[in-house]
């Protein structure tokens, strides 16, 4: 049944059989069968591949010459944290001999969210930083003059010394003001929207899946700040900013190590989506 029709259930099977859910299981482990999820990717258009290649090209090129050089690339991005996050219920579990009938209850009529900023470099995790609204150009540019150099006094002089930027495709990135202050701060050691500064490779448009942030600490962090009935702003900004020290820098590290792998499975899949390629345990939050 699961040859001819790999999606079903062993509800089905029972059903369908009338083999018993549990003797089903035992004869599918019995041949080496495992049970496994989807993986949801972004989607891309042919010019988002093409972008995607061109960079990871480029980037192949860069290891060849330093291999330690994307180690010093500061991985950076945002993320929305919302008073109504979905929980992982795959991390919840409650042992009981009786149904204890547990649930959470969900404030959907009075939401608030909140707006993180995160970077990694050379295992450093650089932040939080948490925006009082939306961001955009001006307070993103803000953040860039006054914020990121007392985040980064935090950093060895070394990895200052070699750091480049990387930002994604966000508005807020791409403002006009912000490409200034980038091209007269960091020259060409900035990795954007238009490119390396205003010249060379670009950061290919809609690739998550090739930033520490997105990769690993995102994910981590949610895990974390959602394990636990949310109460108030200030209460999940103490969560992020615990759970951000305690993530140990090997860790970190682990991502950084992990971007080549990516790159080279972008490469092999010409540009296209890979996120189902590589291992679910590569990086978990189990894993130190």
């Amino acid at each position: 049944m699961v040859q001819l029709n790999p999606h079903v259930s062993i509800r089905e099977i029972q059903r369908q059989s009338g083999i018993p859910m549990a003797t089903a299981w035992r004869i599918l482990r019995s041949q080496r069968y495992h049970l496994y999820h989807i993986t949801l990717t972004q989607g891309l258009t042919p010019a988002d591949m093409r972008l995607r290649l061109q960079f990871c090209l480029w980037a192949r090129q860069m290891i060849a010459n330093d291999r330690h050089f994307f180690q010093y690339i500061m991985f950076s991005d945002e993320a929305k944290f919302k008073s109504n996050g979905e929980l992982n219920r795959h991390n919840c579990h409650y042992w009981s001999n009786v149904n204890p009938h547990w649930y959470r209850q969900i404030d959907n009529q009075n939401r608030w969210s909140l707006d993180v900023w995160c970077g990694i470099v050379n295992g450093y995790l650089v932040g939080p930083y948490f925006f009082d609204e939306n961001v955009n150009g001006h307070n993103f540019l803000q953040f860039l003059r006054e914020r990121l150099p007392v985040l980064l006094d935090e950093i060895d002089l070394y990895t200052r010394a070699r750091m480049w930027i990387q930002l994604d495709a966000a508005p807020a990135h791409y403002a006009r003001i912000v490409r200034q202050y980038l091209n007269q701060n960091y020259r060409d050691r900035w990795i954007g929207r238009t490119g390396r500064g205003d010249l060379g490779v670009r950061w290919p448009p809609r690739s998550p899946d090739m930033t520490s942030p997105d990769f690993y600490l995102w994910g981590y962090l949610k895990d974390v700040v959602y394990e636990h009935e949310t109460t108030t702003r200030e209460d999940i900004i103490h969560r992020i900013q615990t759970a951000c020290e305690n993530i140990p820098r090997a860790a970190l590290l682990r991502t950084v190590e992990n971007f080549q792998q990516r790159i080279e499975l972008c490469i092999q899949q010409n540009g296209g989506v890979f996120e189902h390629l590589i291992f679910t345990n590569t990086i978990t939050r189990h894993s130190y």
